[in-house]
């Protein structure tokens, strides 16, 4: 597990490193590579970056059933188990409305298809059929685990996910800087703005023309911090298919290539410029360095606690 461990942060660091330059050369260059890109009508490109938000709700909603497995299946007392059980359905319910809404939102398949757009009835079939489902797989998933820190690897999991979560929308909040597409249109105020200089008025311009208010909440990209973070969140893939631990490295080297065609998607649609998606790769792979040492250290417990003879079981001697 050691090797497997070093493995992983010294490929983390690596794309450190790349996703780093990258967002040098957007702090330079943002404004002259989004008018090269800029391509809003291209329907593959928004099929594609509609892809990008799904695996993430889709994994914590499995996560969520792979805990409620844990809990049932524990030995903690008949009320605290119902309302552990309760809170995970509670969290896999809630998390699927809100992926389903993203998902059909605006800025994914809504801009293909309009009417999809907060949609209910859309929005409860793929809840049903594309996102539900996966409670029930890691449910099923987690009973077939013998693994006693199961539970605590999976929460650690959940947490960075939505600190990634958290520290999105903490900056999008915080700068409020117009995407290119909006620039582009030529409203009197808004123009280009560097990520370093937070936009004012937004809220005035929202008001006063109508502007959506997604609009101004370019940096830092949420689809490239969501899909970027699929570089840790396969690493949970190993937990229930064991022949997967020596494939570590390729699991996020294959999640890294999606994460980068969806920051491509990104731009060449006029939502983010070079330095917005950089700058969100770049917290996603933060945090992949961080969920890896927390598992490492989860892991390293566990291997603390095998070495501990158990009280109830006999010691025989020759």
């Amino acid at each position: 597990m050691k090797k497997n461990c070093f493995n992983l942060v010294f490929f983390y660091t690596a794309v450190l490193f790349v996703f780093g330059a990258l967002f040098l050369t957007g702090t330079f260059c943002d404004e002259s590579i989004a008018a090269f890109l800029f391509t809003p009508d291209n329907t593959g490109m928004k099929v594609l970056t509609s892809l990008g938000v799904y695996p993430f709700f889709a994994v914590l909603v499995l996560l969520f059933g792979a805990l409620f497995e844990r809990v049932f299946s524990s030995r903690l007392g008949r009320s605290a188990k119902s309302a552990l059980c309760f809170v995970c359905v509670l969290l896999s319910l809630l998390t699927g409305a809100i992926g389903a809404d993203v998902f059909l939102g605006n800025d994914c398949f809504g801009s293909v298809f309009p009417a999809l757009n907060g949609n209910i009835a859309a929005i409860s079939a793929v809840c049903i059929v594309g996102v539900y489902p996966l409670f029930f797989l890691g449910f099923k998933l987690a009973g077939g685990v013998d693994d006693r820190l199961l539970a605590k690897r999976i929460i650690g999991l959940i947490v960075i996910m939505l600190s990634a979560l958290v520290t999105m929308l903490t900056l999008k909040n915080v700068f409020h800087r117009p995407r290119y597409r909006t620039v582009v249109l030529g409203y009197e105020g808004i123009g280009f703005v560097p990520w370093y200089t937070p936009f004012r008025g937004a809220s005035d311009y929202i008001k006063t023309l109508g502007i959506d208010k997604g609009e101004f909440r370019s940096f830092p990209s949420g689809h490239s911090i969501i899909s970027v973070s699929l570089i840790y969140i396969v690493q949970s893939l190993t937990w229930f298919f064991p022949k997967l631990r020596s494939r570590s490295v390729w699991l996020s080297a294959c999640a890294l290539m999606f994460g980068v065609v969806i920051m491509l998607t990104r731009m060449v649609l006029g939502a983010h410029f070079l330095s917005d998606v950089s700058a969100a790769a770049l917290i996603g792979t933060m945090f992949s360095l961080v969920h890896t040492l927390i598992q490492s250290r989860i892991t390293a417990g566990e291997e603390h606690a095998a070495e501990i003879p158990d009280p109830k079981v006999p010691v025989t001697t020759a």
